[in-house]
């Protein structure tokens, strides 16, 4: 496991220096780069956890701006020493310069939902909404990989509070046996702006894991019974109110289970 630095950051020359042998050459180029000019903003705690995790894991967030998009998965990449981690994105993401090359180093699982603006792209789009991010990430999940899920979907700039998590995460859960790490990404400056900020320091704290085996076991109790898919769902929603609850402690923001998605400030 890469050593951290005293003060937790892994930027500058420190990340060329980051050992990364399960990482193929190219997405070790787009890691190290991500981290040389943007992982010094970035103070890990909890990183020590890591070390225990065994293969495949799923890892949960909160989403705060666009350039954690970049910069968590590349720090936790990094931390795992290359071991990829498969983030669930908005499709779009995938086709913008640069963004989207560092994007696909991970072989995301694309999420087909949103509508792009130009209508150039939405035959392409409209031709993929069926591919559920769901089968993509347990499919991932059972072949091993790690995966990475914010189940707000979307930004949320609210200094405050999350959105509500979406079921995705829940459902992806009760179909794997694979741990759920939630992780929290803090800005301390919100406190002094009283809004989240675009970018600075940032605190990233990795929660210990949760194994949901009572979850798990009355999904599979479920499976068949007249009845099951609506207690799958209440399970679902269940987990990811869990797996929320954590994150929040976490971030610093609170959640409420029966809020709409969160307002900005």
């Amino acid at each position: 496991m890469t050593t951290l630095p005293e003060d937790g950051r892994i930027g500058g020359f420190e990340a060329l220096r980051v050992e990364l042998p399960y990482m193929r050459r190219s997405a070790q180029v787009g890691t190290r780069a991500v981290l040389f000019f943007l992982g010094g903003l970035v103070r890990v705690e909890g990183a020590e956890r890591l070390r225990e995790l065994p293969e495949p894991v799923i890892f949960a967030f909160n989403h705060n701006n666009a350039v954690e998009s970049v910069l968590v998965p590349a720090l936790l990449i990094s931390l795992r020493r290359g071991r990829n981690v498969r983030f669930a994105v908005d499709w779009m993401f995938l086709h913008l310069p640069l963004i989207g090359w560092l994007v696909r180093l991970v072989d995301p699982v694309p999420v087909y939902t949103k509508p792009f603006r130009w209508k150039l792209f939405e035959s392409y789009r409209r031709a993929r909404r069926h591919l559920s991010p769901v089968d993509g990430l347990a499919a991932a999940l059972a072949a091993g990989e790690s995966v990475g899920i914010f189940p707000e979907g979307t930004r949320n700039p609210h200094p405050r509070r999350l959105a509500r998590g979406r079921s995705g995460l829940g459902h992806v859960a009760l179909a794997s046996s694979a741990p759920v790490v939630p992780v929290g990404i803090d800005y301390p400056a919100k406190e002094r702006l009283g809004r989240m900020p675009r970018l600075g320091r940032t605190v990233v704290r990795v929660g210990e894991p949760l194994h949901l085996a009572a979850e798990r076991s009355a999904a599979r109790e479920a499976s068949g019974q007249t009845g099951g898919g609506r207690r799958r769902r209440e399970l679902a929603r269940g987990v990811v109110a869990r797996v929320m609850r954590e994150i929040a402690a976490l971030c610093g923001k609170g959640y409420d289970t029966e809020s709409p998605a969160a307002e900005a400030a």
